[in-house]
């Protein structure tokens, strides 16, 4: 990864617009999602970069801390979706729960190299979003957020041992607006996970968490993102106490763009060294 510093007034102002909450977002391609446990990881979780190929396969660029990537990859089944909830089973490791081509959901337990892995759902092909914030309800467990057809925003609560508890609650509607959603972790520095979201008109938005499923004020902290083909959030990608974006322009070039800790961003970007080519294959 190579440095390059730039004023991103222009194109990624933060602008502190706080407006009654409707409801993020939604994500056309599923390709980039974070929080995966390697085994060179030797215990630790860090923010790595997932990608899914058009094959359908898995491939991972983990920072171990120091923020350079390296391709590695896993022999799963084709997927069109993967999730980072953390640690799904309550085993102590961080768990994939990645989703089929016919709408199966699977967990893949602690990721050491293995395969193993058991569904945990069915049907999951109706929804056009997913995403998993972590602990969005504040028990203790991970959970995830779906975005179905008519645009409502659900989520879904994880058990803590690998299951869900019953029912669902919608959290949002209106989301069909969105054309990106992802976990934005702590985003905005003040506890509980957030969701970064990006409109249809490319103005990109912080939606933090309350810490009890539900939502504080939604933040605008960007606009012309219609010119990135992708958006990640990986979390402190760069090692510097703060939650970054990742993104992919139009061109196939890749930056990261360094979160301020406090919902925002510093204003400077950084030219990502990783060959497209070897990302998308």
């Amino acid at each position: 990864m190579r440095r390059l510093s730039m004023s991103v007034v222009a194109l990624f102002a933060i602008l502190l617009v706080g407006v009654t909450v409707a409801a993020p977002a939604r994500a056309d391609d599923f390709l980039w999602h974070n929080l995966v446990q390697e085994p060179s990881d030797a215990g630790e979780v860090y923010p790595d970069l997932l990608t899914i190929r058009d094959n359908g396969q898995i491939w991972v660029y983990a920072t171990n801390g120091e923020s350079q990537p390296e391709r590695g990859g896993g022999n799963l089944c084709p997927v069109d979706a993967v999730l980072m909830p953390g640690d799904w089973d309550g085993d102590g490791y961080a768990d994939w729960v990645v989703r089929s081509p016919y709408g199966h959901l699977l967990r893949v337990p602690g990721w050491s190299g293995g395969t193993q892995m058991n569904q945990i759902g069915w049907g999951w092909d109706v929804m056009t979003a997913l995403t998993s914030p972590g602990d969005w309800d504040g028990d203790g467990a991970p959970d995830v957020l779906a975005r179905d057809g008519s645009g409502a925003l659900w989520m879904y609560r994880g058990n803590g041992d690998g299951g869900w508890f019953p029912g669902r609650v919608q959290v949002g509607w209106g989301w069909n607006v969105m054309n990106a959603i992802f976990s934005g972790h702590d985003f905005s520095g003040d506890g509980p996970s957030d969701v970064i979201a990006r409109d249809t008109t490319g103005r990109l938005w912080l939606y933090p968490g309350n810490g009890a499923g539900g939502w504080q004020n939604r933040i605008q902290i960007g606009w012309g993102w219609q010119g990135m083909d992708l958006i990640a959030a990986p979390g402190d990608y760069d090692k510097d106490g703060f939650g970054d974006v990742i993104a992919q322009d139009v061109n196939g070039t890749i930056w990261l763009y360094q979160g301020n800790g406090s919902g925002g961003f510093t204003g400077q970007r950084w030219l990502m060294d990783i060959p497209t080519a070897d990302i998308f294959g």
